[in-house]
């Protein structure tokens, strides 16, 4: 049975698996091109940054420059791309493996003749995860290494996150069995694809906006006031301020006895007594010493980074476990 289901969904493996040949491709020659800039870029003269340059400028400007044309589309191709790839194998790898084979009537003989129906689905559910976490291992590696070579994003930051580590086989497994268990509700290939599509993308935002900033412990600074911007591993950062690789949560004037992580209704009360102040009178940093405020970042450390890959990943495959074992139930009141 798990030959019959390989050649079900052969000609969709090797589609994919050619896209991630070409993907893979364009991600090293970019990677390797962008490292290189970084690389000059980042030593003497220029440090990553303009300031307190005089003789170099002029050069410092055109690398620069440079730099930023290297990455001009990394967002439209590397970021989409990378993002959709596994979700979208796991879709159609799912919905070909059981709304198509309902809708077209062809699981009567496997149910009938070839086996249980328990039996059918798990080599379905074998297959194709086995056949998800074959072809996007690799990819994940070189997608790592592209976020760290071309300096996109900091691999914490929401932007990157999703492919700097092993979080996407985790969407790519959810997909997949999320699409077999639409499909033996649905039984059309169409109308299956089309809700898991919209489900998964609802989960995915939801997820990644109100979920993600929570699953570990924030951290607090007190940012100073003379930030010097500069180039870092992932673009760059503002010596005085949040340290660079991190994710920046949020940043606002809070009272100077604050201890711990402040409140969003404290900091934007401080924001409001902040704008008061101003409007009445301008100088310099009267206001925040009048107010006795400080400005504070609060932020998640780029080492707490595996920890959510984990936490998050962790998220995904229970959920597609707890489909798993709903689908198997249901299996057996479908009708032939």
């Amino acid at each position: 049975m798990m030959w019959v289901v390989w050649r079900q969904q052969r000609s969709i493996v090797v589609a994919f698996f050619a896209a991630a040949v070409v993907f893979v491709i364009w991600l090293i020659v970019t990677g390797q091109h962008e490292q290189s800039l970084w690389n000059q870029y980042l030593a003497a003269p220029c440090k990553g940054r303009l300031s307190s340059i005089t003789r170099d400028v002029n050069y410092c400007a055109a690398l620069e420059a440079k730099v930023s044309v290297s990455g001009a589309h990394n967002d439209d191709v590397a970021t989409v791309i990378g993002a959709i790839y596994a979700p979208l194998l796991g879709l159609i790898l799912g919905v070909n493996a059981v709304a198509r084979e309902i809708e077209q009537k062809t699981n009567r003989l496997a149910w009938t003749q070839s086996g249980s129906r328990s039996k059918w689905l798990r080599s379905k559910y074998l297959t194709g995860v086995t056949t998800i976490v074959v072809i996007c291992t690799p990819l994940c590696l070189v997608l790592s290494w592209w976020v760290r070579a071309s300096h996109d994003a900091a691999r914490i930051v929401p932007k990157a996150f999703p492919i700097s580590g092993f979080v996407e086989i985790g969407y790519g497994v959810f997909c997949f069995v999320l699409a077999v268990a639409v499909g033996l509700l649905i039984r059309r290939a169409g109308w299956s694809l089309a809700v898991c599509i919209i489900f998964f993308a609802g989960v995915f935002l939801s997820f990644a906006d109100q979920v993600r900033p929570h699953l570990v412990t924030p951290s607090v600074m007190t940012v100073q006031g003379d930030q010097m911007e500069a180039g870092s591993s992932s673009g760059f950062y503002s010596s005085g301020g949040t340290p660079s690789n991190s994710w920046q949560l949020n940043q606002g004037f809070v009272p100077v006895t604050t201890k711990g992580i402040p409140s969003q209704a404290l900091i934007g009360k401080s924001e409001r007594a902040m704008g008061v102040c101003e409007e009445a009178r301008v100088q310099g940093s009267y206001c925040s010493h009048h107010l006795h405020l400080r400005t504070v970042a609060i932020y998640i450390a780029n080492g707490q980074y595996w920890t959510l890959q984990l936490l998050e990943g962790a998220f995904y495959v229970g959920l597609a476990a707890l489909l798993a074992g709903i689908s198997f139930l249901g299996i057996r009141r479908i009708r032939a």
